[in-house]
């Protein structure tokens, strides 16, 4: 298999901010380095579209810009379309050259897979699973072999904008966390990811979860055809786009937007769990 490209001359601009990172503060080389992968496209942004992308202040943006030698990002633009007269490679023919390619195939087939999970999100079944996952006493989460870092990081994101979401294994645990005192019966919600070869654990755990009254939502491949046996809340991610191993591209993007459609449910929690957490991290001193 060749994934041989062609490499693409670097633009002077891309050159200077090279140069310049060493001298570069945190904030500022988080504004080079999104630049340096977004050259191709700064012309449709603006400082303050910048400044969000980057997680720094518009006031930082501007400031950057002067310290490269630029009067704001029109000054930039111009320079930047005057580079790509100047290589004869603008965006397009970037883009163009790597997608001639067999590796450009493949990040074809991957879009449209991850553009064909409209048809899952289109689905009433879509609103009934964000509404489980949203509305919940608690959210386990689980998945095992290969998956099993896309479900423990899909918990780690989830329990940002809701809380209790405990990502659960039944070989360390046994499922410990599912055992309440007698007439006590929590509304709990289960999500499971399980893709080719399934895990032999996956089914019984579904149908653990279903008879102990929870809602269960699977997230799983194409070719899955357990899971509905057990819960109408299956979603199916496209993995075969013709890499050695299945795309994991498409499941973490659908996880990535039920994270996002459980944290819009309730904007105002989401935002105040996303003011206070900065505050934790502080304390911790993780950063």
């Amino acid at each position: 298999m060749s994934s041989s490209v062609a490499k693409a001359p670097e633009s002077s601009f891309s050159a200077r901010l090279r140069a310049v990172r060493p001298e570069l503060t945190k904030s500022e080389a988080a504004i080079a380095q999104w630049l340096i992968l977004n050259e191709g496209t700064i012309g449709l942004e603006t400082g303050a579209s910048i400044a969000a992308k980057t997680g720094v202040s518009p006031i930082t943006v501007s400031r950057f810009f002067r310290r490269l030698g630029y009067k704001g990002l029109p000054a930039l633009k111009t320079d930047l379309q005057a580079s790509a007269a100047n290589l004869h490679l603008d965006a397009v023919g970037r883009t163009l050259r790597l997608l001639e390619g067999e590796i450009g195939t493949l990040i074809k087939r991957d879009a449209e897979a991850v553009l064909g999970l409209g048809s899952q999100i289109a689905r009433p079944e879509w609103t009934d699973a964000v509404l489980a996952l949203e509305g919940a006493s608690d959210v386990f989460v689980t998945g095992f072999q290969t998956v099993r870092g896309l479900a423990e990081d899909f918990a780690r994101r989830l329990s940002i904008v809701r809380p209790s979401v405990r990502f659960v294994s039944p070989h360390d645990t046994g499922l410990a966390e599912w055992i309440h005192p007698p007439g006590h019966a929590p509304r709990n919600c289960l999500l499971l990811v399980d893709t080719i070869p399934y895990a032999r654990q996956a089914e019984p755990i579904v149908q653990m979860a279903r008879q102990a009254g929870m809602s269960a939502v699977v997230v799983t491949d194409e070719l899955n055809t357990w899971a509905a046996r057990h819960t109408p809340l299956v979603f199916f991610a496209p993995t075969k786009v013709g890499t050695f191993l299945e795309s994991t591209g498409p499941l973490a993007t659908l996880l990535n937007l039920i994270t996002h459609s459980v944290a819009g449910r309730d904007p105002e929690r989401t935002r105040e769990r996303l003011d206070r957490w900065p505050e934790v991290l502080r304390n911790l001193d993780l950063f």
